[in-house]
C-alpha cells in the first residue's frame, strides 16, 4: 500500500534501509525516488506494449514475446550497465 514502507526480506541488509524503512540506494533520497518514477513508466510502457502486440495478434508467440521482453529491458537498463572505465 502506498505510504507504507515495503516489507524488509529476512536477508536483506539493514544498511540499505533509511529511517522510514524504505529502501535506500542513493545518498540523496531523491534519486531513490526518481528512479521509481523510471520503474512505473517502464512498467507502463511494457503494459502498453503488450496491449499493442495483442492487438496485432503477436501475443501468441511466447517466445517473440519473451525476446521483445529482454531487449525492453536491455533497452531500459543499458545506461545503468554502462562502465566508466
Amino acid at each position: 500500500m502506498r505510504g507504507e514502507p515495503p516489507i524488509k526480506p529476512e536477508d536483506a541488509p539493514d544498511s540499505i534501509y533509511g529511517p522510514d524503512g524504505k529502501p535506500r540506494f542513493f545518498a540523496e533520497p531523491g534519486m531513490d525516488r526518481f528512479v521509481a518514477v523510471v520503474m512505473n513508466l517502464a512498467q507502463e510502457v511494457w503494459v502498453q506494449e503488450e496491449r499493442l502486440m495483442a492487438l496485432e495478434g503477436e501475443k501468441a508467440d511466447p517466445e517473440a514475446r519473451d525476446a521483445k521482453l529482454k531487449a525492453f529491458i536491455d533497452r531500459v537498463f543499458d545506461p545503468i550497465r554502462e562502465s566508466d572505465a
